[in-house]
């Protein structure tokens, strides 16, 4: 069976969607005014459009994590996860591209302050590119029961892996004495 079109990675990559979104969301849905602040900071929208965007935003992520989880809704969440990591990763290219490199990347308010580099936007990317294997899936297949544990590992160990990469992308590199 060829990997990529495996129900068990298709499972793998929905759990660790949904687990990194509907953080994601909860975490804005309870400092609001933070994530006003935040998306104005990226300097991107209008001042109009920037309260409006950063109100649909965590109600956007707990769509997509929602329906990635549920079979028959995943093409639409994975479509929508897609276009979310996208979107992030191209406002963090643009600010940085700008030289703006000390802007929080707004992933998880309230937690260690991550922020934006250009490995952000690789992360993005390669979350994206998980999007859309989930995306263009055949069909959504029960895993079947021998597969759940390495279904529920992998998630785990990947979860944990993007954790420790936020963790350390949001310390940013030590300054020199130089540049102090």
């Amino acid at each position: 069976m060829d990997l990529l079109h495996a129900p068990a990675l298709h499972w793998v990559i929905a759990l660790v969607l949904a687990g990194i979104f509907l953080p994601g969301a909860w975490s804005k849905l309870r400092a609001m005014d933070e994530v006003i602040g935040v998306v104005a900071d990226y300097r991107l929208l209008p001042d109009r459009l920037v309260e409006p965007f950063a109100r649909a935003l965590p109600w956007a992520e707990i769509a997509t994590g929602v329906s990635v989880l549920l079979p028959p809704s995943r093409p639409a969440g994975a479509a929508l996860a897609l276009a979310l990591l996208c979107l992030f990763a191209l406002a963090m290219a643009i600010n940085l591209a700008r030289g703006r490199r000390e802007i929080d990347c707004g992933c998880f308010i309230g937690r260690q302050k991550e922020r934006i580099a250009w490995s952000l936007v690789l992360r993005n990317l390669l979350l994206a590119a998980g999007a859309g294997l989930l995306f263009f899936e055949p069909e959504s297949v029960v895993p079947r029961l021998q597969d759940l544990v390495p279904i529920v590992f992998g998630s785990i160990a990947l979860l944990s892996l993007y954790a420790a990469f936020s963790r350390l992308a949001g310390l940013g590199p030590p300054r020199t004495a130089a540049g102090r």
